[in-house]
């Protein structure tokens, strides 16, 4: 699923204004991705929605539309239920977040 999103370019158009602050958004989204990645484990998918709604307003924050639709998508998943759906999309997640990482050093 990401490698087809993914051709070898930047995933993020970052604005220049906003990109000293990326690295603290990053290393904050990382945290939440392990809450995210240990509510999903226990089948708190309420958690899961709701850091999937945290994630979404984050990034369109800093206009990180990639990260902001995958919010969308494991919120609305959480919400019907579909624990194994949501693993791909975690695991896509934290590729996002490093891919985002590598971007801005």
């Amino acid at each position: 699923m990401v490698s087809e999103e993914y051709s070898g370019k930047d995933l993020f158009v970052i604005n220049d204004d906003l990109k000293e602050l990326i690295p603290h958004f990053v290393l904050h989204q990382f945290e939440e991705l392990e809450r995210m990645e240990n509510s999903l484990d226990d089948g708190d998918l309420k958690d899961v929605a709701r850091l999937g709604h945290s994630l979404k307003g984050a990034a369109a924050n800093f206009c990180l539309d990639p990260l902001c639709r995958l919010g969308m998508a494991i919120q609305d998943v959480s919400k019907l239920g579909m624990k194994d759906a949501l693993y791909p999309l975690v695991k896509k997640y934290r590729f996002y977040l490093e891919e985002l990482k590598i971007q801005v050093s």
